[in-house]
């Protein structure tokens, strides 16, 4: 990072997220616990809906299909990979990419089974801990921190679903963006590292690279949801249908996304061990420079 380049506002309030990031977690944990005890069952009927409701679409699955029942996902998902190119270069998109497809790969293995869910995570949180602790790797010190960020949004979404239905689509939708992003922001954050940048700026930096992708991606989504699926739930009172109900939920969930992503998910993510991946080779050319001077100096 340049030191004589003034940092933006963004910059800014992103160096405070870090400073911070001990509150984020905190506030993770206890929420993640209180709302687990309370809603278990309804964050479990997330994946096992998501799951059943793609296993019964897949075998009408073509390209018009796809287009017809759901255009406006089709095109935020779209849109999201191509936002990862473009602000966040091969990796982050590569990463986008491979996140979703693997997201929307185990949604299938699931097979609207309930006791697969259960399974799912613990085979994901033990890799998650296999990977921060012996593989050196952007996007496996991301993993495990999404784990827990992730236990958070599904939560979320649990206790606020009849905001915006239906709750398994938001569920996954937005889960697959968060899975999508961290990743993204994991493997810039490796890259940096890798060049010899600083810790902090080498996060600050990739988050920065993955605002413009996150914000208008899940803008996309909900929008998308509250479009493709309307609410059919009559509100109390009224004789015909809220047409603009879900609007106000995609709303809600435009904006509880992005501070989980920004105010949790990221400051949490600071916590792994990112400095094994920083590379000496700033520090050896500041040496090798050292030296050649120190040469120069004897000769004369």
């Amino acid at each position: 990072m340049d030191l004589r380049e003034k940092p933006g506002k963004v910059q800014k309030i992103l160096e405070i997220l870090m400073r911070i990031r001990l509150l984020s977690l905190v506030g993770l944990v206890v929420a993640t616990i209180a709302v687990l005890a309370s809603s278990w069952q309804n964050i479990v009927s997330l994946p096992v809906g998501a799951s059943g409701a793609l296993v019964e679409w897949l075998p009408d699955f073509s390209v018009a299909n796809a287009w017809n029942s759901a255009q406006y996902l089709v095109v935020a998902t779209i849109a999201t990979v191509v936002l990862s190119f473009v602000f966040g270069k091969v990796r982050a998109g590569v990463s986008a990419v491979a996140s979703i497809a693997l997201f929307v790969g185990s949604l299938v293995l699931m097979d609207g089974n309930e006791t697969m869910p259960l399974i799912f995570f613990g085979v994901l949180a033990l890799v998650s801990i296999v990977c921060i602790l012996f593989v050196k790797m952007g996007v496996a010190c991301g993993l495990f921190p999404f784990v827990l960020g992730w236990l958070f949004l599904s939560a979320l979404v649990a206790v606020l679903q009849p905001s915006l239905e239906p709750s398994y689509l938001v569920w996954a939708a937005l889960s697959a963006l968060g899975f999508a992003g961290t990743m993204g922001l994991s493997a810039l954050a490796g890259k940096y590292l890798g060049e010899g940048m600083p810790k902090g700026g080498a996060m600050v930096k990739a988050a920065k690279q993955m605002v413009v992708p996150m914000l208008v991606s899940s803008l996309l989504v909900v929008t998308a949801i509250a479009f493709d699926m309307p609410n059919v739930q009559v509100v109390e009172g009224a004789a015909q249908p809220a047409k603009n109900a879900n609007i106000w939920g995609a709303v809600l969930f435009f904006f509880v996304f992005n501070l989980w992503f920004f105010v949790i998910q990221f400051p949490v993510m600071t916590f792994a061990p990112w400095e094994r991946l920083r590379s000496g080779s700033r520090r050896v050319e500041m040496k090798d420079k050292k030296k050649k001077t120190a040469k120069k100096s004897s000769k004369k």
